[in-house]
């Protein structure tokens, strides 16, 4: 995302300008996954929420999306995201970066 152009080098400044002013904010954590390799959030996007009551997944794939409340596949979700935090940079690295990468995409 930081070094894939799209919509123009405005727009990509727009946006990790936006991202990081939201990444400043202390109760958001954002944090960037290294380039070099595949990870497991290759496999596409997910959204986790949750209450006192239920563990619920949103689950984003090319052709549909799903929601789900099943236990074994929350648990899967949830070790997945902890793995890509595991892997991901710091949160004041990934800020660093993400800033760097604004200033990159000024025209």
């Amino acid at each position: 995302m930081l070094h894939r152009e799209i919509g123009g080098a405005k727009t990509m400044r727009d946006q990790l300008a936006h991202l990081a002013g939201m990444a400043r904010r202390p109760s958001i954590t954002v944090q960037v996954i290294p380039r070099i390799g595949a990870h497991v959030g290759l496999s596409g996007a997910f959204v986790m929420a949750e209450t006192p009551e239920s563990h619920v997944v949103y689950l984003d794939h090319i052709a549909d999306g799903m929601t789900t409340d099943s236990p074994a596949i929350v648990t899967q979700v949830s070790t997945r995201f902890d793995t890509l935090r595991t892997d991901a940079y710091r949160g004041a690295d990934s800020l660093m970066m993400i800033e760097e990468m604004a200033v990159k995409w000024t025209p």
